[in-house]
């Protein structure tokens, strides 16, 4: 079952050492990595650096500009290093012309995308459950966008007042699903906790979305102890859910 780790969770060690932030990931039980930048390393050393830790990449978040200005690089450091998702982890959401508009973007990129392997995705936070006629701009958005996946992060659906599970259910069913941010919440649906430690029906979205064929991928924002203990707890809160 493959846990991933964004690697935004521990971004003051990525600034301080990328590589160290490498070995943090990986000394943590974790075996893949989704980025949240580059740190200027090229694609050929990134490979080698992951590969001396034992870990692979999934997934990488991008800007929106890259997808509209620099796609076709992005599109290459994935192939070269080896993973087959870039995602898009923001959008505003301020109005429905700009939804539309970053949905045409998002679209055009995933028709590339496909040709090569590689998926689009699009990551939530709460802005996109924002309604507009109706519809949460983030299903106006994936409607727009056919080819464009969903990497639903179970904290923001929820911070939204959305019950995750059932908001997922639809996307599972029809195999929009690229990858699970498995981000836990706190009973007052504020605090990013640790994974086990808040209210998130994790085995409710296995039922849906199988870890054994969907990365779930921890993003820690919030930390009651220092960073490797609290990436160490979600990552074996959430075995322990896979196992249980």
């Amino acid at each position: 079952m493959n846990i991933a780790l964004q690697l935004y969770s521990i971004k003051e060690e990525e600034e301080e050492s990328f590589e160290k932030a490498l070995e943090m990931t990986a000394r943590a039980g974790y075996k893949s990595v989704e980025f949240a930048g580059y740190f200027g390393i090229d694609a050929e050393a990134m490979k080698k650096l992951l590969s001396k830790y034992g870990l692979t990449a999934v997934s990488s978040h991008r800007g929106i500009d890259q997808f509209a200005n620099k796609f076709e690089e992005e599109l290459e450091y994935a192939k070269s290093v080896g993973y087959d998702m870039i995602v898009c982890p923001w959008l505003d959401c301020k109005s429905l012309d700009e939804v539309k508009a970053s949905a045409a973007i998002l679209e055009k990129c995933a028709l590339i995308a496909s040709k090569n392997g590689v998926k689009v995705g699009y990551h939530n936070h709460d802005q996109e459950f924002t309604k507009f006629e109706g519809k949460y701009a983030l299903d106006i958005l994936l409607e727009l966008a056919p080819t464009v996946m969903l990497e639903p992060d179970l904290f923001w659906v929820a911070y939204a007042g959305v019950d995750p599970v059932e908001y997922i259910t639809p996307y599972a069913k029809s195999g929009r699903i690229c990858a699970i941010h498995a981000k836990e919440i706190s009973e007052n649906l504020k605090d990013n906790v640790y994974v086990g430690a808040g209210i998130i029906d994790f085995k409710g979205v296995i039922a849906l979305v199988d870890p054994e064929k969907i990365p779930y991928i921890i993003e820690q924002e919030e930390y009651t102890s220092d960073h490797f203990d609290g990436i160490s707890k979600s990552y074996n809160g959430l075995k322990k859910v896979f196992c249980s």
